[in-house]
């Protein structure tokens, strides 16, 4: 009976301890000395998933990101602050829409592709408002959602899109995340579009919770610690997974996206011209502008991801739709300068990287008008 007491005891102890040391790390250590990233909460309203408005923190990542963000009372990341409905007259709109690469988190709120993009414009007397729509891991068809329940509401002279390689299979088959169904999705069958299937509304619960401790912000988002690596050393299939990503190519398994492109050229022609029609029931332009495999430009060789560039270019062209192909630009910039487009410790655009493809956009914006 002493024995079992004693043991008792001890494990208290023990318990007590950590969950002390984990109190003193979540409280303070996390909070005022070794700094968390500052992660901006979720909303979902009119029928998409933003970050809750008017929200202001430092994006971390190691010790080489700390970009601040400011989320606008509409609830995206943006450097011009709340989106008007009302035009001013003498100044154009060009709307931006995309994923995690447009949201950009990873740079300044001032310093992305939109406000970058403005800028170029500007130096050439073209005075424009650059307002962004993005969420991490959207594909090209929430892309479409957010156009239609959002942007067509601001009456944009542009709406730019930019695409990145897994934007196409995950409109179809979206990976496995946070949003997973509150993201508008496509089903296709014999070859064709048969269903836009409306996403569920999100809701946040215990895990959302759990997400924006000091802890998490600390130990997932700034250091990217994240449990694969030690699963990986205790379950065999996970050790497979992980010499699986030898395949992957510009954030894709290129071979088992490319065994779909049927499907995809369905989907994607479907959904270029799905975004044509809203642009053109806003009084609009649509342009689309897809990343390169930076990888590849790095080595100076090919790529079979860039099968996914020339089939875009090829359905936008049909489509009448303006493309700019980022990759051959980011080649030519990298054999000039020899200067990286992402961090070291992530794969998103560096400023340099948003310097480069808004420049592209402006560009091409400057041709069309």
């Amino acid at each position: 009976m002493r024995h079992i007491r004693g043991v008792a005891i001890n494990t208290a102890l023990v318990v007590g301890s950590m969950a002390i040391y984990l109190l003193v790390c979540e409280l303070f250590v996390f909070r005022f000395v070794l700094l968390a990233s500052d992660v901006p909460a979720n909303d979902f309203a009119n029928g998409l998933v933003r970050y809750a408005p008017n929200q202001a923190g430092v994006w971390r990542v190691r010790n080489e990101i700390a970009a601040p963000f400011a989320i606008n009372g509409q609830g995206w990341n943006s450097g011009a602050g709340d989106y008007l409905a009302r035009r001013t007259p003498g100044i154009g709109r060009v709307t931006v829409v995309g994923d995690s690469y447009v949201e950009a988190l990873q740079v300044a709120h001032d310093r992305s592709i939109a406000e970058r993009m403005a800028a170029d414009l500007a130096r050439e007397g073209q005075f424009v408002e650059a307002y962004r729509f993005a969420i991490s891991g959207a594909a090209l068809s929430q892309y479409l959602h957010m156009a239609e329940r959002e942007v067509s509401h601001y009456a944009p002279d542009w709406i730019v899109v930019v695409l990145v390689h897994n934007d196409f299979d995950e409109s179809i088959n979206p990976a496995v995340g946070r949003y997973t169904s509150n993201f508008l999705r496509v089903r296709v069958a014999d070859g064709r579009v048969v269903e836009e299937i409306v996403p569920r509304p999100w809701k946040g619960g215990a895990r959302e919770w759990l997400r924006r401790t000091a802890t998490a912000r600390y130990l997932y988002y700034r250091w990217q610690v994240r449990p694969e690596p030690v699963r990986s050393l205790i379950v065999p299939a996970a050790r497979a997974e992980r010499a699986d990503e030898a395949r992957f190519r510009a954030n894709i398994d290129v071979e088992a996206v490319l065994r779909q492109m049927p499907d995809i050229v369905a989907v994607t022609d479907h959904l270029f011209g799905r975004l044509a029609a809203v642009a053109r029931g806003s009084g609009a332009r649509l342009l689309l502008a897809m990343d390169g495999d930076r990888h590849a430009v790095y080595a100076e060789q090919d790529s079979p991801a860039l099968a996914l560039n020339v089939m875009a270019g090829e359905i936008a062209r049909r489509r009448g739709i303006p493309f700019v192909d980022l990759h051959p630009i980011f080649a030519a910039d990298w054999r000039r300068n020899r200067q990286r487009f992402e961090h070291l410790s992530d794969n998103h655009w560096n400023e340099h990287g948003h310097a480069v493809a808004g420049r592209a956009i402006a560009r091409a914006i400057r041709g069309q008008d």
